[in-house]
């Protein structure tokens, strides 16, 4: 797994420790055909408004637990989160025909 911890660190900070103090953002009309098993992902925000990101899958793998989507203190839909972050999507993203979450998470 090529997992960056140190942004890992700050996606805690951002939530108090606690992942039910991220956004879920849900992925239902992926455009690349992986919703079905994408399980979408985390978001917070750092203390400049700058979203900080981990998917579910990571997070279970690393901490064992399992994400309730219900348990969340909001959630999204990719449209809506492209929709309120175009901007930053455009300058931290490069390929238009992958996938903008897995771009943003390499990128950090």
């Amino acid at each position: 797994m090529n997992f960056n911890y140190r942004n890992f660190y700050a996606f805690l900070q951002a939530t108090r420790g606690n992942w039910r103090n991220a956004i879920i953002i849900r992925c239902h009309s992926c455009p690349f055909g992986r919703a079905s098993e994408c399980g979408g992902y985390l978001m917070a925000a750092d203390a400049e408004g700058k979203p900080l990101l981990i998917s579910v899958e990571s997070l279970h793998e690393i901490s064992g637990e399992l994400v309730d989507p219900s348990e969340c203190i909001a959630g999204l839909d990719r449209s809506a989160f492209e929709s309120a972050y175009a901007q930053f999507i455009k300058w931290n993203t490069v390929d238009s025909s992958s996938c903008l979450f897995s771009q943003l998470l390499q990128s950090n």
